[in-house]
């Protein structure tokens, strides 16, 4: 059995028994954000923002060493990341990675990802990322790669760790608060 059948085995299992697609971190690869907008109105009872500190330095430490080796070359060292460069015909522009990746800081970042929530974004890094290999890391490795973004976005640090769990996400809109 692979990993992503031993995943669907137990994503299936938890819906059926909570009646919503749950994460469950234990070793297994994520596959996210099939149901990912389930629950909503679960969550917004205790909406919380990035702005409450809700990852630790030591978190984004670690996030930092992953996307040092995984993210880097396609969203740059700021995570600036780039547009696509143009195709010159007889001309090789060859370079590793994506021909365009989004920028994961700054007024670009935020403009796009202000008001959604931190599993939308988990979700997406965790389907998608890296190009070539979604779902290559541990669920813990893109929460830890999320808490360095959220580092590279000046989003202050606290003393618990991001979770890789749906629930713990879920409530985390980012940017300010609701109602700020």
């Amino acid at each position: 059995m692979t990993r992503r059948d031993n995943w669907s085995r137990v994503l299936t299992a938890a819906v059926a028994i909570a009646g919503t697609a749950a994460v469950v971190a234990v070793g297994s690869q994520p596959r996210v954000g099939a149901a990912a907008g389930a629950g909503q109105a679960a969550a917004s009872s205790a909406a919380r923002s990035v702005m409450d500190r809700v990852y630790t330095t030591e978190q984004a430490k670690r996030g930092r060493g992953l996307y040092e080796k995984r993210c880097v070359l396609c969203h740059l060292d700021r995570g600036q990341g780039h547009e696509a460069m143009p195709e010159i015909v007889g001309q090789s522009l060859e370079r590793e990675g994506d021909a365009e990746a989004p920028p994961v800081a700054g007024e670009a970042f935020r403009k796009k990802w202000g008001g959604r929530n931190a599993w939308e974004l988990f979700s997406t890094m965790a389907n998608t990322m890296p190009v070539g290999g979604p779902r290559s890391l541990a669920p813990q490795e893109y929460a830890d790669v999320l808490a360095f973004i959220f580092e590279l976005n000046t989003f202050p640090a606290g003393q618990q760790e991001l979770t890789a769990a749906r629930d713990g996400l879920e409530p985390i809109a980012i940017g300010p608060a609701p109602g700020n």
